[in-house]
């Protein structure tokens, strides 16, 4: 038997083996996620691997092992707190041949069916009489294991089956319990079955003659006495290590100097009396011993000193980023004004394409105020549990990553960056925005409480920075509590300073080399090879220039011809304006990633009237082109067009289609197109327009124009139209930018129309 790409489900401190049944609640969003790829795809199979005991988050693949347990999904039922409570009963041992990783870190594994071994029939006989008495011996004997088992093993035969039926009922250590997974051989499986039995029959024995003589000398009042007196006896008989003695008096030991308060040392105390308690075959060990080390490694007192020197600050702030002036000033600002008043300000927010500097800012922030600095990411989160945490009684719980991001820089009062807050999600079920509010409200985050530490921990301290790409798309009950500041696209002047003052000197730092580069080539590396708001792309472009010099031993030190570097031109910006034709026009569009030059492109043919939109657009984009053809059908007379052509069928198509596009400021473009087309006239391919159109033809402002204008100046465009309303926008603009455009402002749409179709 071979499967492929079977869902993996993690489990940790919980057995499963073949024949028998476990039941186990789930609440992790990536467990629920296999479980619904199961249903769906596997008819309910699953393998079920356990993660070793040293990896506490999502372990690597290296780390998984290589046998693990087939099952299948027997009940499922979805409880109203969100959970999912699952029956799972094992069907056999498999071979785990690789395991992979798909794009959405769901986890796959490739399974063979382990390797049939031959034995003597007479030595397995003779076993399995011996099992069977000692079975029946225990279960006289001992309360831990219930006389149905006998039943469930009544008529088998098989040695391997008989084993992992008993092996599974026996009260033994997680660990020893592990070793039944890892042993495919069944002869194996049956003595070590026989030889944990007789270990279980001589304890329990041994326990019945310690409560014997406690009993005898020790009056019922001490009962938490005999129950540490047990276990101290138990171990001395069975001769083992007091390793959990030893891990106690240690805890204790850190206890008295943790800096914590007296309510939560008080806490610790009980759940180390709690731990002493339980025997070290207690499924609640690990999760007791869990729980006290994450309290004890909190920074529930700790914190770091702040630099207060706002001119330190402003030099830290310098040497990170280069220009930025206005934002630099606005965050000077807002740490001094914070600082000398002492009163609560609204939580900052970066707003801007990828690679701008969203999150060095909040690093040099970090750096600059002397601050640890911390980063999450909530994109595509959905699951409150996240947040605040899982409850620590179930299995594999953990804390939020608030709580885990505060355990891993062990102060209280670190730069806490919260990545993606745009791409956050929630649905009926979980919705960690309300969550997120109520840890970034300075009125109530001072009594921030984790489902799994269960104590209130200060979060006042905390310095909260969020970060965005698209300001429309954070949830609105969150905007209305944060600062935003939007961290623009770069120019290609800035880029070029910032590869010559930055980039390239760190580079041959690093690489140990003294390369030159001349404004031409860093400018056609700029051009040719990136398309991006920030500078990402353009550092990784001579970074691999470095390290083409390094492998092929290239001479002199000035780079020069760069396709040998990096091959041919990736993007061709310059357009052809030879090959305009009627019905193309350059629409100037914004992205999360930056501005782009798309072309609108409209075609008619016979039809019935029908409108045809592609481009990967949204609703707001299909409702402009409705209104830009309602448009033209009203103002036909004046457009001088034929009527009768709207009979036809039209298809409206943008460019660039991988990209996702929505917005209202596609609207003139869409007009021209059509206009273009109906009279058959062409548009200048130097000519780009942007603005958001209404029935009556009045052109209203959109955003993004310093990231169209500058993607306009790299792609040959000439004269750009652009509404008046955006004026005062524009006129805020570098020069370097708007200074090779020709801008026309336009408030109505005529005025496009009597420059670009009158006839002369």
């Amino acid at each position: 038997m071979i499967e492929t790409n079977l869902p993996v489900l993690l489990l940790k401190e919980l057995i499963l083996l073949p024949f028998n049944e476990i039941r186990i609640e789930i609440s992790k969003g990536e467990d629920k996620k296999v479980l619904n790829i199961s249903e769906q795809n596997h008819e309910n199979y699953i393998l079920c691997v356990n993660v070793p005991d040293f990896v506490e988050e999502k372990p690597s693949i290296r780390h998984l092992p290589k046998i693990a347990i087939l099952a299948k999904i027997k009940s499922k039922i979805e409880l109203p707190n969100g959970l999912v409570r699952l029956v799972l009963i094992g069907i056999d041992r498999v071979e785990v041949l690789n395991y992979v990783e798909d794009n959405d870190n769901n986890l796959y594994s490739y399974v063979v069916s382990t390797k049939e071994y031959d034995f003597d029939e007479m030595e397995a006989t003779a076993l399995k009489r011996i099992l069977l008495k000692d079975l029946n011996e225990y279960i006289e004997i001992s309360p831990y294991i219930s006389n149905n088992v006998l039943g469930r093993i009544n008529g088998i035969n098989n040695i391997g089956r008989l084993s992992d039926i008993i092996a599974f009922e026996l009260p033994i250590d997680y660990h020893d319990k592990l070793k039944y997974i890892e042993m495919t051989n069944p002869m194996n499986r049956l003595k070590l079955t026989i030889e944990d039995l007789h270990k279980e029959i001589e304890t329990v024995k041994i326990e019945d003659e310690i409560e014997t003589t406690l009993k005898s000398k020790i009056d019922i009042e001490q009962r938490n006495y005999i129950l540490r007196e047990k276990i101290r006896l138990i171990k001395e008989e069975l001769e083992e290590d007091n390793l959990k003695e030893n891990d106690i008096k240690e805890i204790k030991q850190k206890l008295l100097s943790l800096q914590a308060p007296e309510k939560i040392k008080e806490r610790i105390q009980k759940e180390i009396e709690k731990y002493e308690m339980l025997s070290d075959n207690s499924p609640e060990v690990g999760i007791i011993r869990n729980y006290i080390e994450c309290l004890m490694s909190l920074p529930w007192e700790i914190s770091t000193e702040d630099n207060k020197d706002i001119s330190k600050i402003k030099n830290v702030l310098d040497n990170s980023h280069y220009g930025l002036n206005e934002i630099k000033e606005r965050i000077i600002e807002y740490i001094a004004t914070k600082d000398i008043c002492d009163k609560d300000q609204s939580i900052i927010c970066f707003v801007g394409p990828p690679g701008v500097g969203k999150t060095t800012m909040a690093k040099s922030i970090a750096n600059a105020l002397n601050k640890n600095f911390v980063k999450i990411s909530v994109g595509g989160l959905d699951d409150v549990s996240e947040i605040i945490g899982h409850r620590k009684t179930y299995i594999g719980s953990y804390p939020g990553k608030i709580i885990q991001g505060l355990k891993k820089v062990k102060s209280n009062n670190p730069v806490f960056l919260i990545d993606e807050i745009d791409k956050m999600n929630s649905n009926n079920k979980s919705n960690p925005i309300a969550s997120l509010l109520d840890i970034l409200d300075k009125e109530q985050n001072n009594r921030f409480v984790d489902n799994y530490i269960e104590e209130e921990f200060d979060l006042s301290k905390v310095m909260f920075i969020l970060t965005a790409n698209d300001l429309s798309s954070i949830p609105t009950e969150i905007k209305d509590r944060l600062e935003i500041i939007e961290l623009n696209s770069y120019t290609i002047e800035e880029k070029e300073s910032i590869a010559e003052e930055y980039i390239i000197p760190s580079l041959n730092k690093e690489y140990n080399l003294n390369l030159t580069f001349s404004d031409k080539v860093i400018k056609e590396i700029i051009i040719y090879y990136t398309k991006e708001a920030g500078i990402r792309e353009l550092n990784r472009c001579i970074t691999n220039i470095y390290r083409k010099h390094i492998t092929y031993s290239y001479d002199g030190n000035e780079i020069e011809d760069i396709k040998k570097y990096l091959g041919n031109y990736k993007y061709k910006y310059l357009y052809n304006n030879k090959c305009a034709k009627p019905g193309i026009v350059n629409t100037l569009a914004y992205t999360p990633y930056g501005g782009l030059v798309l072309k609108t492109t409209s075609v008619y043919y016979k039809g019935n009237g029908n409108i045809e939109i592609t481009g990967q657009i949204g609703n707001v984009m299909k409702e402009s082109t409705t209104i830009a053809l309602s448009y033209i059908k009203e103002n036909s007379e004046i457009f001088n067009i034929d009527y009768s052509l709207f009979t036809n069928n039209f298809h409206i198509h943008f460019e660039e289609g991988s990209i996702p596009k929505d917005g209202p400021s596609a609207g003139v473009s869409i007009v021209t197109s059509l206009i273009s087309t109906l009279k058959k006239m062409t548009i200048p391919n130097t000519v780009s327009m942007t603005g958001e159109i209404t029935l009556r033809g009045k052109i209203l402002p959109v955003g993004g124009l310093k990231e169209k204008l500058i993607t306009a100046t790299i792609s040959n465009i000439k004269t750009v139209y652009v509404p008046l309303d955006n004026k005062e926008e524009v006129m805020e603009i570098d020069k370097s930018i708007t200074s090779k455009l020709k801008i026309k402002y336009v408030d109505d749409y005529m005025e496009i129309y009597n420059d670009l179709f009158q006839e002369k």
